[in-house]
């Protein structure tokens, strides 16, 4: 019966896709957004098959989304999943029984457009089961060369990331909207560990990550490492209904340089603890490194507990950044609120306006 199954999809598949200019395209009918089948199965036979997937968006009242029960892996290089609908956004949404990532992207060249991820947090069967180095509640991981995401979503992580990128390089990142992923233990029966970012860079050299827009994120929402060529820019971070440890981390020991620019970072009380970290010294992956070479200006931060933390950095520039209204008392290692904090740095170029306080790790509240 599998293989009789596996023909039809074929079949089905064969019938539904056309050539032009040498690509081949898909609509992949053989999954269906209109039930709730899991569609994990035809829509790895299309993106192992075809060079255009174009999956259907809303268009009707019994829409589900395309229901993933099983990681979906982009593992050719050159191929586009959009929407055949766009800019209406197709839906992926994670089956209650999910354990990984609704999406893993290991190939080059590659676009992720007018796509929107689900990670269906509150329905999903580990909903209550934090993220560690042993379990990935991730929505998207992507890695690769060239690639480019735009018009795209990520919301409703369980934990962990609604996006992450790992060892990659000139790729661009734009126009799109990561929100409202993990939950803070208030909101969780008390469990920890249900944070999420929204959006993790680990290695961005020569590449770009503009015109974005974060909330409501609740562990970082932006953490780009940096690295040569890096480029981050007018990407907006709000926070008025979830409460996030921090806006923008810019800045890792394991990468040198980038740019960080023209950023507006905004936060209601008490529900953003640091707009913009320079430097990862409160965080104890960091191991007491010190990031080099960043440039960091012209950002605009406002109503965090504590607007602009420099704190780890060898190298580079932190110049014109316009900070305001800080506020709150709900913030790491129990500091006082503050517009600008500098601490454990060597050799950079500091705006003024700062007061010097640690916010190491180890800093323990009283």
């Amino acid at each position: 019966m599998a293989r009789v199954a596996r023909l039809f999809v074929f079949l089905w598949l064969t019938a539904h896709a056309s050539v032009a200019g040498g690509q081949t395209f898909t609509t992949c009918d053989a999954a269906s957004p209109y039930d709730d089948s899991p569609d994990e199965a035809a829509l790895q036979q299309c993106l192992d098959r075809y060079d255009r997937i174009l999956l259907r968006a809303p268009n009707r009242p019994e829409y589900i989304g395309y229901l993933i029960a099983d990681t979906v892996k982009i593992r050719r290089d050159g191929i586009l999943v959009s929407s055949a609908d766009a800019p209406a956004k197709a839906i992926l949404v994670a089956a209650p029984t999910l354990i990984e990532p609704l999406l893993r992207a290991t190939a080059n060249a590659f676009e992720l457009s007018f796509i929107r991820f689900d990670g269906n947090r509150d329905l999903r069967e580990i909903r209550r089961k934090p993220c560690s180095e042993f379990r990935n509640f991730r929505n998207v991981e992507l890695s690769g060369v060239g690639f480019r995401v735009r018009f795209v979503e990520s919301m409703r992580a369980v934990c962990g990331s609604g996006m992450t990128v790992g060892n990659s390089s000139r790729f661009e990142i734009d126009n799109s909207w990561f929100y409202d992923n993990g939950l803070q233990p208030e909101d969780a029966d008390g469990v920890p560990g249900l944070w999420s970012d929204g959006l993790n860079v680990f290695n961005c050299t020569g590449a770009t990550v503009r015109d974005n827009a974060f909330w409501d994120n609740t562990d970082v929402d932006l953490g780009v490492n940096g690295g040569p060529g890096c480029s981050v820019y007018r990407n907006t971070i709000e926070h008025f209904a979830a409460y996030a440890f921090a806006g923008l981390v810019v800045g890792d020991p394991t990468r040198s340089g980038g740019e960080f620019s023209d950023n507006k970072i905004t936060s209601a009380p008490d529900r953003l603890g640091f707009g913009l970290v320079v430097g990862c010294h409160p965080w104890f992956q960091c191991g007491g490194g010190y990031a080099t070479a960043v440039s960091v200006h012209d950002n605009v931060v406002s109503g965090a507990v504590i607007n602009l933390v420099v704190d780890g950095v060898n190298g580079g520039s932190v110049q014109n950044n316009v900070l305001r209204d800080a506020q709150g008392t709900r913030v790491m290692n129990c500091a006082t609120s503050a517009n600008y904090t500098v601490n454990h740095v060597i050799n950079v170029r500091l705006q003024s306006g700062y007061v010097i306080q640690p916010l190491d790790f180890r800093s323990a509240c009283p």
